[in-house]
């Protein structure tokens, strides 16, 4: 019989190119994705988005400083159709609800993230984001993890 530690769960990733836009997001309690460029990738990011639900549990990426920061937990499913652009600059969909249960004063490298966290064992350099499906036409896709690697992401950055 599997232990809880073995449990496997969902884990969603979002990317960021900033620090800033990060506590912009986290301040507000909300996150998005860039609008895509071609119908259809909206298409497509609409269909994924699909598998999160409330109570998911997600994980965001810094690029500007190779860093995880803030896990949250999803609190409203992603609203097709409504395009954000009062938190952040540019155009963001499928803007949903979070709460964070860290803030962006902590941040993991992911360095040091491949070191710690089993779901990134035996990753190369620059294979972080591919892996924890953060860019582009992985995103609203989940990584299944071990409650033991969640367990050890919310000891890392939380500042609950």
């Amino acid at each position: 019989m599997e232990s809880l530690m073995e449990k496997k769960i969902d884990l969603f990733c979002f990317a960021s190119s900033s620090l800033t836009n990060i506590w912009a997001g986290v301040g507000a309690r909300r996150w998005a994705v860039r609008e895509p460029s071609t119908s259809a990738g909206m298409k497509g990011h609409v269909t994924k988005s699909k598998r999160m639900t409330v109570g998911s549990f997600g994980l965001i990426y810094c690029g500007e400083t190779h860093s995880f920061s803030t896990p949250f937990i999803v609190t409203s499913p992603p609203e097709e159709g409504v395009v954000e652009n009062n938190i952040w600059a540019g155009s963001w969909v499928l803007p949903f609800s979070i709460y964070p249960l860290g803030n962006p004063s902590k941040q993991v490298s992911s360095d040091v993230a491949k070191e710690k966290w089993d779901v990134l064992d035996g990753v190369g350099i620059g294979g972080v984001t591919a892996k924890m499906n953060i860019t582009g036409v992985t995103v609203f896709v989940p990584v299944e993890l071990s409650m033991k690697d969640w367990s050890a992401i919310l000891t890392d950055l939380s500042v609950c």
